[in-house]
């Protein structure tokens, strides 16, 4: 068995330096690598135009005349116009009665929009301002005997 692997190193020592030469030469080829130099290109144009020059005229944008603030009024919500009767809570999708009408989150009343409705009450939305409608209050009836 030695003798077999005495017959072996040469033939390793042989391997290895070919292979580390051929890797050099790599080594070489890519450090040693020819540069290709290209003239550099000018447009001259001499009497003729420039196909690249916008011709376009562009106005200069003018300065805004200066506003002075107005105030907007934002209208004011009438309570007096919305009466809760009545309120589902409970389900999926809440309910109250306004004015007669049920109505559900989303919708509309007197122009303000209903953004939830819960067991305390609904809040409406008009014009960027949030209200609170109380929900209306249980009426106890005495029994009869």
């Amino acid at each position: 068995m030695i003798k077999r692997v005495v017959r072996y190193i040469p033939f390793i020592f042989i391997l290895t330096a070919a292979v580390y030469s051929k890797l050099t030469a790599a080594e070489e080829d890519v450090t040693g690598a020819v540069v290709i130099e290209r003239p550099v290109m000018e447009y001259k144009s001499g009497k003729f135009r420039d196909p690249f020059k916008t011709y376009l005229v562009t106005e200069q944008p003018k300065p805004a005349a200066q506003e002075t603030a107005v105030e907007i009024e934002t209208p004011q919500f009438d309570f007096n116009k919305v009466k809760v009767q009545g309120i589902i809570w409970g389900v999926s999708i809440p309910q109250a009665i306004i004015n007669d009408q049920v109505v559900t989150v989303g919708d509309l009343v007197e122009g303000a929009k209903i953004l939830a409705i819960d067991k305390k009450g609904i809040t409406l939305s008009y014009y960027g301002q949030t209200f609170d409608l109380s929900a209306p209050r249980q009426v106890s009836v005495p029994r009869q005997q």
